[in-house]
């Protein structure tokens, strides 16, 4: 049974499609792609990320999707599986607005510009 970057490489062949025209419609990395259909798993992101491409390059060469990322499942090492997405730290910031200030501000001076014209005029 041929591996899934054997399934990949030779329905892309046979449709003669090169692997950068490829890239550029799936918008998938060149280097994912290259790693895919060389079976290089180590080369490959996360696993939730990996398995998101080989379903969207499944459909693009009218592959089952569902068959693709089966072939992969048994192939890519189970610690690899496990791994956890790469964790990056967030700060939220109260971001005051600029322009809201600033008009609240401009009413402001307008009200005591009108509340010294009308006792200027009385």
């Amino acid at each position: 049974m041929p591996t899934l970057g054997e399934t990949f490489r030779s329905t892309r062949a046979a449709k003669r499609m090169k692997l950068p025209a490829v890239s550029e419609k799936t918008k998938i990395p060149l280097d994912r792609l290259q790693a895919l259909e060389s079976d290089a798993y180590d080369d490959l992101p996360d696993d939730v990320y990996t398995r998101g491409a080989i379903r969207n390059y499944a459909i693009f060469l009218d592959l089952d999707p569902r068959a693709m990322e089966h072939l992969y499942r048994d192939k890519r090492p189970a610690i690899v599986k496990a791994a956890p997405l790469t964790r990056t730290t967030t700060t939220t910031r109260l971001a005051v607005i600029p322009v809201a200030a600033a008009s609240l501000v401009v009413v402001i001076l307008i009200l005591v510009a009108l509340l010294a014209l009308h006792v200027i005029v009385l």
